[in-house]
């Protein structure tokens, strides 16, 4: 029988598979367009929430395809420059995000050709607008994820021209409340980020609600969930009172975000790390069921406002069980 080598098979199918174009180049790059644009032009300070629209256009002959993540910072990046063409710094939570070791959650989209997909982001997640002027703003969008070493393709956008006033959108947060076990005023106190931690820890273990939410920055942890922020930036000013109340109802009751209301037998401050600005608590936490012990490690992510520290975002990993 005739020996018939493999090798030259071997080697057409990987020269194959080089010729074949990533998910998202499937359709002519230069007839797939980012477009940006306010989602409801206002008035915007610099506390404002500034909602842009995104479109993404195909007028290829071709379907394209691209993933979208559920944390669209894996998608997209905004930049927003001064008349005099200085770069402002990026939003504390989008470094955050776009750093933490975590799983990325994607969906495949397909647009047809004269297609075109769109969402709704908050430019105050992505940089920092530190006081009244005018901006000129522009984004990139990553249609295979910016995550992972390498470069990754990239679409530009449109620049549109943002104007800020000076002032505020809305009354700033009190540093103090009100005690409804012992109508004692709660005041907020410049202390490190993990005495904060240690604080709202130990609240939740004696059960004092108002003390446990005193250094937790509700909006902040609410808009984690990027389900929960999306329906959050369409309501009025009215409505997100309202929302955060309901917000903060469903974590006394435990009806959501189980994690960081979950009452430790015993805990220890593992690692503190912080910048002028931002900060980062790592805490293990024992758990005490009737046959073993659970372990599992908190890190929480803190921001300073002023003098104050903020717990604004958290996330847990099981270490296991012990007997």
């Amino acid at each position: 029988m005739k020996s018939i080598s493999r090798f030259p098979t071997a080697l057409v199918v990987l020269s194959l598979l080089l010729m074949i174009p990533s998910t998202a180049a499937l359709a002519h790059e230069d007839d797939i367009s980012v477009s940006i644009r306010f989602y409801d032009q206002e008035v915007y300070f610099p506390d404002s929430d500034i909602l842009i629209k995104v479109t993404i256009r195909n007028d290829s002959p071709e379907t394209y395809r691209f993933r979208l993540a559920d944390r669209r910072v894996f998608n997209l990046e905004f930049e927003a420059r001064t008349m005099t063409n200085r770069l402002l710094e990026r939003a504390p939570q989008f470094s955050t995000r776009r750093t933490s070791n975590q799983q990325v959650f994607y969906r495949e989209i397909s647009i047809a050709p004269g297609e075109q997909f769109a969402f709704v982001e908050n430019l105050a997640e992505y940089v920092q607008i530190p006081r009244s002027g005018m901006y000129v703003i522009d984004a990139a969008f990553y249609p295979e994820l910016a995550t992972g070493p390498g470069r990754r393709p990239r679409l530009e956008s449109n620049r549109i021209t943002l104007s800020v006033r000076p002032g505020t959108a809305g009354t700033p947060p009190v540093d103090e409340v009100l005690d409804a076990e012992t109508t004692e005023i709660l005041r907020r106190h410049p202390i490190s980020p993990d005495a904060v931690v240690q604080h709202t820890i130990e609240a939740r273990r004696q059960e004092r609600w108002e003390r446990f939410f005193l250094y937790i920055d509700l909006e902040a942890l609410l808009l984690t969930d990027p389900a929960r922020e999306r329906r959050y930036l369409r309501l009025s000013e009215q409505d997100r009172r309202a929302e955060l109340e309901q917000f903060r109802e469903d974590l006394r009751r435990e009806r959501t975000d189980e994690d960081i209301i979950l009452t430790p037998e015993t805990y220890e401050m593992v690692r503190t790390e912080y910048t002028p600005r931002r900060g980062t608590v790592v805490v293990d936490k024992r758990f005490r069921f009737p046959d073993y012990t659970e372990i599992k490690r908190y890190r929480y992510q803190l921001e300073r406002d002023d003098d104050i520290w903020m717990i604004v975002d958290y996330d847990v990993e099981n270490l296991g069980t012990e007997e």
